[in-house]
C-alpha cells in the first residue's frame, strides 16, 4: 500500500504524464499549474517550472506550446497572426480566400481545432478545413496554444490526421484584475486609422468559493484588396465598382463569462459561456467588361458556445472530470450581382442565391484516471456527441423542406426595374419588380449538354409529362404556348374561322384583320381545342358563363397578372390542369430548399501511462469511435520517450499509430453554390462551381510514424525529428460531367449572358503519403537577446490522381521561420521580428488551364479533361514589432506586417500594414504586486462597491456648514461601426424623410466635451443647496436637445439646481433634482423639475421616495432607430431620368425618340406644361411646331436647353464636363490633293470628303497607333468641350475662335487625304473621281460622272501625296460637249463640270463655313426631328447620353441628384417613411421603495404615471389613406429590481419593467403589409397592435474606479433589452445614446481607471445591437441592426 503523501504526489504525476489522454482531466491540471508553476515530486523527478511546459517534454508526442508571454510580443490579435510562425506549420488558401492549418504537410482538413478541449464549430464540411476559424478565433482571452504535432486519432478522435490545434482560454482568476487592449491599423492608401481593435477583461478575484470573470472584444477584419488591375477587355460600360477583395472582410465581436466555484477540496465546477458575432462581405469583379457582374457575398453569423465542467478527484486515487458542451451557429450567406456600380441613393443589386447554416453540437465527455500502482497510471473514458445542421447548402440531406423568401429581408438595395428580360414578356413588361433570381425550379430529365431540363410546361400549364409530381397521363399539354399566344397577338384578338362566298374556310381575327400565314388549318385546331378545354375545366367560371370570346387571353392575363379572384372573392382566372397559368411558377418563385441532417457519435478510450524504467516511459492508447453513419472504428497508437543518458534534459522520442478523419455534412450532402458564373464577353462566358455532396463517402485513413530526439541546456533548446504519414482512402473533388442550370430559360446562343455551374462532388479515389523533416533551435544571446530558428522539409506525394501534380497542393518542399527578438526589463524597451519563408510550393489558386468556358471556344483545355498544372512559387514574409513597458500597469507598442509589401493574390497576402497599439493591465493571478491603498495598505476593490449606498438618504447629516465649489472636463471620442449601406430615398410612388438617417445607418466617428461646473452649501443643519451648469458640444442628438451638432461649447444646460431639507426621516427637494429611477437607472438617470420627498428607516434598511414634477427636458427620443410609413397624398419626389428628359429609354432603347416620347407626352400634356424643369423633349417638340418664326423658334429651344444643360451639369458635373461634340462640316468641303505617277511622266489631282469624327470612348482598335495618335491630335484643337454653354448660346463662337479651327482644318485635310489615298492606294484598284485642277481660286474643274473617271491602277502611283488643298464646292453645274450613248443606263449623258473654289479667306472663310453647318438646321430635321441645329442637337445628345448612363438612369427609379438641383417637384401618392419620434413626458409622478435584505441583497419597486400629456394622434398607412389613432397618457411604467452584491468586488443588478399604455402597445405594434412575390409594391394594410412594451437589464460590476483613489479601476457587462414604447429617453447608461436602448437590445462592456488622483479613463464598447421590433422601409418591414459602438473618454475633476 501507497503512503498519503507518496499518493498525493503520484496523483500530481498521473495529472502531468496522462493529461495528452484525456483532455477534460489534462485541461483541469494545467489550469492550476500555470498560475505560478507547481511543484511535483516523485523518487524519479523533481521539477519546478511551468507545469505545461514539463508536461509537453514527458509526452512522447511533439507538442509545441505558444504562451501568452509569446502572443503578446507579437501583439497576435488571432490564431491566424502567430500560429504559421511554428515549425511544421503551414498556410494554406482556397479558392475563397478561407485560410487553413496544415500540420506536417497534411491538409487542413487533417488538423483538428479545439478551443478549451471542445471542437470548434463553424462550416459544416471540413474539405478546406475549419475554414476562417484562424481569423475568427481571438487570442487575447488565450492562455496558451498548443500545437499537437503527428496523428493523434487515439487520443482526440476524427480529424486528428494531422494534429491538433488545442487554444486554451484564460480562466476566472483568484485575484481581482482589469485588463484593456485597444489597437489602430493603417495602410498606405489609408486616412487616419480606419481599423480598430478593443478588448476588455475584467476579473472579479475569489468571492467565497466563486470567482468570475467578464471578456469583450472587437476586431476589424481588414479586406485584403487585389494587387491586380481587372483584366481590361474593351467593354467597359461605366459604373463605380469598388476594389476586389481577395478574403471576407468586416467586423467581429464577442463577449464571454468564465467562472469557478470550488465546491470544497475535491469537487470544483466550472462555467465557459460565449457569443460571436461578425459581419462580413466581399466583392469581385475579374474583368472591366460591363457583360460582367460584380459578386457581392455577404456573411452574418452568429455562435454560442456554452460550457460545463465538474472536476473532482476521490481523495485517493482516482479522480475525473465530466464535461457538457453545447455549440450554435446560425449563419446567414447572401450572393448578390452587380451590373452597374455602386449608388448611394439607388438600389443596384440583384439577389442571386441566399443561403443559411443552422449548425449545432453538444458533447458530453466523461474521462478519469486512477493509479494503479508507482508504475501504471489508467486513464479512461467514454463520450457522446450529437451534431445537427441545416440550411440550404446541404439540401441533398435525407430530410428537406421548402420555405419562402422575401428578397427585402436579405438586401434593401436590390434593383426595382421592369422585370428581367431573360425571365419575362408579356404586355406588363414594364411593371417594377425586384431584380432576385432565386427561384425553385422544377427539373426533369437533362438537356443535350447535360444540363438537367427546366420543366417549363410543369411551372406555366401544369402539364407534367414525365409523370414526376404527378399521376401519370393525368394532365395534357396546352394547346398553345404562351409565347405563340404572344407571337401571334392573340392577345388583342382572338382567331374566328369564316366561310368565303366561295365556300372555302379562312381563318382571320376577332376585329377582321388578316392573321399571319403562320396560322394555318392545324394551328386553329389546335387553338380551338384549346378554348374548349379551358370552357371545360371551368364550367362555373364568369368568364366563361359569360361566353368571353378570348378566353385563352383571360387565362393567360389573369394568371400572369395572379389576379385569381375579384374585390369579392369570387374566382375570375381559369386553371388548366387544375392550376391558374404559371401558378407553380410563382409557388416556387422566390422559394429554396433547406435540408437537414444529424450525425451521432460515441467513443470510448483507455490508456496507460507506464514507467517501464527510470528513464524510459510507454505510452499505448486504444480509442473506439461509433458513428451512426460511418460505423465503428478502432484507433490505436504506441508512444515511448527516453531520456538520452539518463538526462531528462536530452531525450528520444517515437510513436506510432493510426488515425482517421470522417467526412462532414457538407461533402455529405453540400447542394450549394460556391461561386456562380459570369460572362466575359460576347457569347462566352466562364462557368461557375457548385459543390454536391456524396453520401457514399468513407472515413479517410491513415498510419503514421515519427521519431525525434529533443533537448536543451540553460541558453538554447533544439530538436529535429522524421515523420512519415501515410494516407489511404484520399478524399478528392472531381468534375461529375454534370451542369446545374439557373437560367433554363436561356437556350442556345443566349445562354453565354448565364452560363451553368459546373457540378464537383467528393469521392474516395486517392492515396498520399507525406515524409518530412522538422527541426528547430530556440538561443539565448544574453540576458535581452534571443532567437529561433526552425526548419521543414515536405515530400507529400499525390499516389493515385493522375489529373493531379505528384506534390500536393499548397505544401512547401522547404519551410524556413526565422524570429529574433529584445527585451530589456530595466528599461522596458523589446521587440521581435519574425519571418516565415515557403520554398517551391505548388499553389492551388494558380490552375494554368482553369479556363471552364461556356462554350468550349478557340481549341482552350479545359480542366475536366486536362493535366493540372500550377505554378510553383517561393516567398517569405517579414514582421516586426517594438514595444516599450511603463512598469506593470501599461505598455505601447508600434509595429509593421508584411515588412517589404509581398503581394500575392493567389495567397490572399495582406498588403503592408501598420500597426499602433496600447496595453493595460492592472491585478489579475499574474500581477507582481496586489493593488493596494499606499496610504491605507487595504485593498482598494474591497471597499469601493458597498451595496450600502443602495439606500442613500439625499441628506448627510454628517456633512459641515460651508460651500463646496466642484467641477470636472470630459473630452470624450465615440466611434459608431454603420454599415453605410445604400438606401433608396424615393421610389416612384414614396418617399424617406426624416427616417433616412435611420436607414443609412452611417458611421460616424465624433468628439464630444463638456465643462461642468457646480456648488453644494449646507445651510444651518438641515438645508442643502445644490447647483450645477454644463457647457459642452455634442455630435448626438441628446434627448429633447434639438440645436445643431456642434463640437465646441455651444450647448448650455441647467444640470441641477435643488434645495434639500432634512425633517427627521424626511428628506423635502424642490428645483431640478436629480433622481435616477430602477436599480440599473438605465431606465431614467437624468434630472426632473418638481417636488421629491424621500423617506428612510435606516434602522430597518428601507426608503420610499415619492415625486412629482416636468420631465420635458429630459425625455423624449428625437433619434429613435425607428421608422413608420405614413399616406400622404402629396409625396413629392425627384424626377426620373425619364421624365427630366421626357424620353423612356428603358422600353426600347432602339426605338424611334417619337415613340420614346409617347407616355411623357401624354404626361405633358396632361398638366407636365407647368413643370418648366420636366420633359425635355416635349418642350422642344412644342416649340418646334409652333408657328413662330424660325429665328423665335431657335432662341426658345436654345433657352431651354440651356436650362436643362446646367441642371445636368450641377448634379453630373465631371461626366458632362467630360463630353465633347466635334463640329459638323460642311458636305460641299472637300480636299484635293495631288498624286504623282512613280516614272515621274505624270500626276492627277484627287477629291476628297473633308470629314473629321472621334469619340474617345468608343473602339479603336481598327486604326493604327499612328492614325490613332492623329486623331487625338485633331481632337484637342477641333473637338468642343461641353464643361459649359458658349457653344450652344453663343452663334459667334467659330468667329470668335476662328485661328483654333482654321489650324484643325489643316490638320483635318491632311488626315483626310491621306486617308483617301490610302484607301485606294491599299485596294490596288482603278482610280476614280479625279479631276483637272490649276491650283486657282475660282477654277472650274472636270468630274466625270460615271463609275471609272480614270482605269488606270493606283499601283503606277507613288504612295506619297502633295499639293494639299482644302476647297468648297460650289453648287454651280454646268454641262459641256457631245451627248453620248451609255449602254448600262441606256441613255444618253453629257460631260458634267463642278466647281470648287479655295477658301480665300483662310480662317474667316473657316469659321463663316463652320458657323453655317453648325448654326442651321439641316433639311434632315436632325435625328431627334426637333428642328435643332447641329450644335443644339449636339447637346441634347450630350444631355441624353450622361443621364442614360448612370446608374440611377439605367432605372425608372427617382434621381437624387436631379433631386439636389431641381428639389421634389414630381407630385404623387404613396407612403412617406417618418422617424418614430417618442414625445416627452410633460408632468408625472413616481414613487420608488427600496428595501435591504441583509448586507448584500437589495429589491426595489418603482412606479412612474405621466400626467397631462398632450394628445397624440399618430398616423399610420392603410391602403390610400391613415389610420389615425388618438393617445392620451404616455406612461404608465412599473419596474422592479434587485441588486447582489456577489463579492467584495462584484455586485449584480437586475431590472425589469413595463409600459401599461395604449401609446406604448402602438409603439411596439408593426405594419401589416401585404406583398406579392417579385413585386417590388408592398400594400400596407394599418398598424397592429402589440403587447405592452416591457424592459429589462441585467448588469455585472467588478470594482469601482473613484477619482478620489489613484490606482482605483472598475469594469462592468450589461445585457439589455428595451421594447419599442417601453422607454421615453433620458438613459441612464453614461457611455450609449439614447437610439441605442429604444426597441434595442444589446451587450455592453466597460472599464475605468484612476491613474493619478482626479483622472478618470473610461472606455465602453457595445456590439450585438439588434432591434427587438420591425421598422418601415419602402420595401416593407425589416429587422435590423446598429453598428457597435465605441467610447473612449477622459474626465478631470477640479
Amino acid at each position: 500500500m501507497v503512503r498519503k503523501k507518496s499518493q498525493r504526489s503520484l496523483r500530481l504525476l498521473s495529472y502531468a504524464i496522462s493529461a495528452w489522454l484525456a483532455l477534460p482531466a489534462y485541461t483541469a491540471w494545467a489550469d492550476d499549474g500555470t498560475q505560478g508553476g507547481g511543484s511535483v515530486s516523485t523518487a524519479d523527478i523533481h521539477v519546478e517550472v511551468d507545469a505545461a511546459q514539463e508536461e509537453a517534454k514527458m509526452e512522447s508526442q511533439q507538442k509545441t506550446i505558444i504562451t501568452k508571454e509569446d502572443i503578446e510580443k507579437k501583439q497576435a490579435k488571432s490564431v491566424e497572426d502567430i500560429i504559421f510562425s511554428e515549425t511544421g506549420v503551414s498556410r494554406t488558401v482556397d479558392s475563397m480566400g478561407r485560410v487553413g492549418i496544415s500540420i506536417r504537410g497534411a491538409e487542413p482538413r487533417h488538423t483538428l481545432i479545439l478551443v478549451d478541449g471542445q471542437p470548434v464549430l463553424g462550416d459544416m464540411a471540413k474539405y478546406q478545413g475549419a475554414a476562417d476559424e484562424v481569423m475568427r478565433l481571438g487570442t487575447e482571452n488565450v492562455e496558451r496554444i498548443e500545437i499537437i504535432q503527428g496523428a493523434a486519432s487515439s487520443k482526440y478522435g476524427s480529424d486528428a490526421i494531422g494534429g491538433v490545434v488545442n487554444i486554451i482560454t484564460k480562466k476566472a482568476t483568484k485575484e481581482p484584475g482589469l485588463q484593456f487592449n485597444m489597437e489602430g491599423l493603417t495602410r498606405k492608401d489609408d486616412s487616419g486609422f480606419p481599423f480598430s481593435n478593443f478588448f476588455l477583461r475584467a476579473d472579479s478575484g475569489q468571492m467565497g468559493k466563486f470567482r468570475v470573470g467578464l471578456s469583450g472584444a472587437k476586431r476589424d477584419m481588414l479586406p485584403v484588396w487585389s494587387s491586380e488591375a481587372r483584366s481590361s477587355t474593351g467593354m467597359d460600360l461605366g459604373g463605380v465598382f469598388g476594389k476586389n477583395s481577395l478574403r471576407f472582410y468586416g467586423e467581429a465581436a464577442d463577449i464571454g463569462a468564465v467562472g469557478t466555484y470550488e465546491a470544497d477540496a475535491h469537487n470544483t465546477f466550472e462555467f465557459r459561456l460565449g457569443r460571436y458575432n461578425e459581419d462580413l462581405h466581399r466583392e469581385i469583379k475579374n474583368t472591366d467588361s460591363g457583360l460582367e457582374p460584380q459578386r457581392i457575398f455577404k456573411r452574418k453569423t452568429a455562435r454560442d458556445t456554452y460550457n460545463l465542467t465538474w472536476k473532482g478527484d476521490d481523495g485517493g486515487n482516482t479522480d475525473w472530470t465530466a464535461e457538457m458542451n453545447y455549440t450554435k451557429i446560425k449563419e446567414d450567406d447572401t450572393s448578390l450581382l452587380n451590373y452597374l456600380g455602386h449608388s448611394a441613393y439607388t438600389g443596384t443589386n440583384e439577389l442571386n442565391r441566399v443561403d443559411n447554416v443552422d449548425h449545432k453540437q453538444i458533447d458530453i465527455k466523461i474521462s478519469a484516471n486512477t493509479m494503479l500502482n508507482d508504475k501504471h497510471i489508467l486513464s479512461y473514458g467514454f463520450g457522446y456527441t450529437n451534431e445537427k445542421g441545416e440550411g440550404a447548402r446541404v439540401s441533398k440531406s435525407p430530410n428537406t423542406t421548402t420555405r419562402k423568401i422575401n428578397p427585402w429581408d436579405y438586401d434593401k438595395s436590390l434593383l426595382v426595374d421592369k422585370p428581367d428580360r431573360l425571365s419575362w414578356s408579356g404586355e406588363n413588361a414594364n411593371t417594377p419588380y425586384v431584380w432576385s433570381h432565386v427561384h425553385d425550379y422544377a427539373y426533369s430529365g437533362t438537356n443535350t449538354d447535360g444540363t438537367d431540363k427546366w420543366d417549363i410546361n410543369y411551372e406555366y400549364y401544369g402539364y407534367d409529362g414525365s409523370g414526376k409530381w404527378t399521376t401519370p397521363g393525368s394532365t395534357k399539354a396546352p394547346g398553345i404556348s404562351y409565347e405563340e399566344y404572344l407571337k401571334y397577338r392573340l392577345n388583342k384578338n382572338y382567331l374566328v374561322e369564316e366561310t368565303t362566298y366561295w365556300g372555302d374556310k379562312r381563318i382571320k381575327y376577332s376585329n377582321g384583320e388578316d392573321v399571319p400565314d403562320k396560322i394555318d388549318e392545324a394551328f386553329y385546331k389546335r387553338y380551338k381545342a384549346f378554348d374548349e378545354e379551358l370552357r371545360a375545366q371551368n364550367p362555373t367560371n364568369p368568364n366563361v358563363l359569360a361566353h368571353t370570346g378570348n378566353i385563352i387571353e383571360k387565362y393567360f392575363t389573369l394568371g400572369y397578372t395572379r389576379e385569381y379572384k375579384d374585390a369579392n372573392g369570387e374566382e375570375r382566372a381559369l386553371k388548366y390542369n387544375g392550376k391558374y397559368f404559371m401558378q407553380e411558377y410563382w409557388d416556387r418563385d422566390q422559394r429554396i430548399t433547406t435540408g437537414s441532417g444529424t450525425i451521432q457519435k460515441k467513443h470510448f478510450f483507455i490508456g496507460d501511462t507506464w514507467q517501464m524504467s527510470k528513464n524510459t516511459f510507454l505510452f499505448p492508447v486504444l480509442r473506439v469511435d461509433h458513428s451512426n453513419l460511418f460505423g465503428t472504428n478502432i484507433s490505436g497508437s504506441i508512444g515511448v520517450t527516453h531520456n538520452l543518458g539518463g538526462s531528462p534534459h536530452a531525450r528520444f522520442k517515437a510513436n506510432i499509430g493510426t488515425s482517421y478523419a470522417e467526412p462532414g455534412m457538407g461533402e455529405l450532402w453540400y447542394n450549394w453554390e460556391m461561386y456562380a458564373s459570369s460572362p466575359v464577353g460576347i457569347g462566352t462566358a466562364r462557368m461557375g462551381w457548385w459543390w454536391q455532396g456524396n453520401p457514399n463517402l468513407k472515413p479517410e485513413k491513415a498510419v503514421n510514424l515519427d521519431m525525434s530526439v529533443e533537448g536543451e541546456t540553460k541558453n538554447t533548446y533544439a530538436r529535429v525529428g522524421v515523420f512519415h504519414n501515410r494516407i489511404r482512402d484520399y478524399m478528392s473533388i472531381y468534375f461529375t460531367g454534370g451542369y446545374m442550370d439557373f437560367a433554363p430559360q436561356l437556350e442556345g446562343a443566349a445562354k453565354w449572358m448565364r452560363a451553368p455551374d459546373m457540378i464537383y462532388s467528393f469521392k474516395n479515389i486517392g492515396r498520399a503519403e507525406i515524409t518530412g523533416l522538422e527541426a528547430e533551435i530556440k538561443q539565448k544571446f544574453g540576458p535581452r537577446w534571443s532567437g529561433k530558428l526552425g526548419y521543414t522539409y515536405l515530400h507529400a506525394v499525390n499516389k493515385s490522381d493522375p489529373l493531379m501534380p505528384r506534390q500536393l497542393l499548397d505544401r512547401p518542399t522547404h519551410k524556413i521561420d526565422i524570429g529574433i527578438s529584445y527585451e530589456d526589463k530595466k528599461t522596458g524597451w523589446g521587440g521581435t521580428l519574425w519571418g516565415d519563408y515557403y520554398i517551391r510550393m505548388l499553389d492551388s489558386n494558380t490552375l494554368a488551364n482553369n479556363y471552364n468556358y461556356y462554350p468550349q471556344v478557340n481549341g482552350l483545355p479545359n480542366i475536366v479533361d486536362s493535366e493540372h498544372i500550377y505554378k510553383t512559387k517561393t516567398y517569405g514574409i517579414w514582421n516586426i514589432m517594438v514595444q516599450k513597458k511603463f512598469g506593470d500597469d501599461a505598455m505601447v507598442y508600434v509595429g509593421v506586417n508584411n515588412i517589404f509589401n509581398h503581394r500575392d493574390d493567389a495567397r490572399a497576402m495582406q498588403e503592408r500594414v501598420f500597426r499602433i497599439g496600447a496595453n493595460f493591465k492592472f491585478g489579475g493571478y499574474d500581477y507582481k504586486k496586489k493593488l493596494t491603498n499606499p496610504e491605507e495598505s487595504e485593498d482598494l476593490v474591497g471597499n469601493l462597491i458597498p451595496l450600502h449606498d443602495f439606500i442613500k438618504a439625499p441628506f448627510d447629516p454628517a456633512k459641515a456648514q460651508g460651500i463646496e465649489v466642484f467641477g470636472d472636463y470630459r473630452a470624450r471620442m465615440n466611434i459608431h461601426g454603420g454599415i453605410d449601406r445604400p438606401s433608396t430615398s424615393y421610389t416612384a410612388s414614396g418617399s424617406v424623410t426624416t427616417g433616412l438617417r435611420n436607414l443609412r445607418d452611417s458611421k460616424d466617428h465624433n468628439f464630444e466635451q463638456r465643462i461642468r461646473v457646480g456648488a453644494e452649501a449646507r445651510i444651518g443643519d438641515a438645508t442643502d443647496v445644490k447647483v450645477v451648469g454644463s457647457l459642452s458640444g455634442n455630435n448626438e442628438v441628446d434627448t429633447k436637445e434639438t440645436d445643431r451638432k456642434n463640437r465646441g461649447f455651444g450647448k448650455q444646460r441647467l444640470e441641477e439646481a435643488a434645495v434639500t431639507h432634512h425633517i427627521g426621516k424626511w428628506d423635502l427637494s424642490a428645483g431640478r433634482i436629480h433622481e435616477p429611477l430602477g436599480a440599473t437607472e438605465y431606465w431614467f438617470g437624468k434630472e426632473y423639475d418638481g417636488i421629491r420627498a424621500v423617506w428612510t428607516n435606516a434602522a430597518q434598511d428601507t426608503q420610499v421616495r415619492l415625486g412629482y414634477g416636468t420631465f420635458k427636458h429630459s425625455t423624449g427620443i428625437t433619434d429613435s432607430a425607428y421608422t413608420h410609413a405614413v399616406y400622404s397624398s402629396n409625396v413629392y419626389r425627384p424626377p426620373t431620368v425619364i421624365e427630366l428628359l421626357g424620353l423612356d429609354h428603358l422600353k426600347d432603347p432602339y426605338d424611334t425618340y417619337e415613340n420614346q416620347a409617347k407616355e411623357s407626352t401624354d404626361a405633358y400634356n396632361a398638366g407636365g406644361r407647368e413643370q418648366k424643369n420636366l420633359y425635355l423633349y416635349q418642350q422642344l417638340k412644342e416649340v418646334d411646331e409652333s408657328s413662330a418664326t424660325d429665328a423665335e423658334k431657335t432662341q426658345k429651344k436654345t433657352e431651354i436647353l440651356k436650362r436643362f444643360y446646367d441642371i445636368v451639369s450641377k448634379a453630373y458635373g465631371a461626366q458632362m464636363g467630360a463630353k465633347t461634340f466635334d463640329p459638323v462640316i460642311d458636305t460641299t468641303t472637300k480636299v484635293i490633293y495631288k498624286v504623282t505617277k512613280k516614272d515621274g511622266s505624270g500626276y492627277k489631282y484627287m477629291i476628297a470628303d473633308a470629314t473629321f469624327s472621334y469619340d474617345p470612348t468608343a473602339d479603336h482598335s481598327y486604326l493604327s497607333p499612328e492614325e490613332l495618335k492623329e486623331k487625338q491630335e485633331i481632337s484637342k484643337t477641333f473637338a468642343i468641350p461641353l464643361s459649359n454653354s458658349e457653344a450652344l448660346t453663343n452663334p459667334n463662337y467659330f468667329k470668335e475662335n476662328s485661328k483654333k479651327f482654321a489650324e484643325a482644318y489643316q490638320k483635318i485635310a491632311l488626315s483626310a487625304a491621306k486617308s483617301a489615298w490610302k484607301t485606294i492606294y491599299d485596294s490596288n484598284g482603278a482610280m476614280e473621281n479625279s479631276l483637272a485642277w490649276d491650283g486657282t481660286y475660282g477654277s472650274r474643274t472636270q468630274k466625270f460622272e460615271g463609275d471609272y473617271a480614270d482605269t488606270e491602277s493606283s499601283a503606277l502611283y507613288n504612295e506619297e501625296i502633295s499639293d494639299i488643298y482644302l476647297v468648297k464646292q460650289s453648287a454651280l453645274e454646268s454641262e459641256e460637249g457631245e451627248r453620248e450613248w451609255d449602254s448600262r443606263w441606256g441613255g444618253y449623258w453629257k460631260t458634267k463640270y463642278k466647281h470648287y473654289y479655295r477658301y480665300t479667306n483662310g480662317a474667316d472663310d473657316v469659321a463663316e463655313s463652320l458657323t453655317n453647318s453648325n448654326y442651321t438646321v439641316p433639311w434632315t430635321n436632325g435625328e431627334y426631328k426637333l428642328g435643332l441645329t447641329p450644335a443644339a442637337e449636339a447637346y441634347l445628345k450630350a444631355i441624353n447620353d450622361v443621364l442614360n448612363a448612370t446608374v440611377v438612369g439605367s432605372t425608372a427609379s427617382p434621381d437624387a441628384n436631379l433631386g439636389s438641383v431641381v428639389g421634389n417637384i414630381v407630385k404623387s401618392g404613396g407612403n412617406v417613411i417618418e422617424q418614430d419620434r417618442i414625445p416627452a413626458i410633460n408632468q408625472a409622478v413616481f414613487v420608488q421603495a427600496k428595501k435591504m435584505f441583509g448586507d448584500r441583497f437589495g429589491m426595489q419597486l418603482w412606479y412612474l404615471h405621466s400626467l397631462k400629456d398632450e394628445t397624440q394622434n399618430l398616423r399610420f398607412a392603410n391602403g390610400t389613406s391613415n389610420d389615425v389613432y388618438e393617445t392620451g397618457q404616455l406612461a404608465n411604467v412599473f419596474g422592479i429590481g434587485a441588486k447582489w452584491q456577489v463579492g467584495r468586488q462584484a455586485v449584480l443588478s437586475g431590472e425589469y419593467g413595463q409600459n401599461r399604455t395604449d401609446f406604448g402597445r402602438l409603439m411596439n405594434g408593426s405594419t401589416v403589409t401585404a406583398y406579392k412575390t417579385r413585386e417590388a409594391v408592398y400594400d400596407i394594410k394599418g398598424r397592429e397592435k402589440g403587447s405592452n412594451p416591457s424592459f429589462w437589464t441585467l448588469r455585472l460590476d467588478i470594482g469601482k474606479a473613484d477619482t478620489r483613489v489613484k490606482g482605483s479601476w472598475g469594469a462592468f457587462a450589461d445585457y439589455k433589452a428595451f421594447q419599442h414604447g417601453s422607454f421615453f429617453g433620458g438613459n441612464g447608461t453614461a457611455f450609449l445614446p439614447d437610439r441605442y436602448l429604444d426597441g434595442m437590445k444589446s451587450m455592453s462592456v466597460g472599464a475605468g481607471y484612476v491613474p493619478i488622483e482626479n483622472l478618470l479613463l473610461e472606455a465602453a464598447y457595445t456590439f450585438n445591437v439588434h432591434s427587438l421590433g420591425k421598422r418601415d422601409t419602402l420595401y416593407g418591414s425589416e429587422k435590423f441592426t446598429l453598428g457597435n459602438m465605441a467610447s473612449i473618454q477622459m474626465t478631470y475633476r477640479f
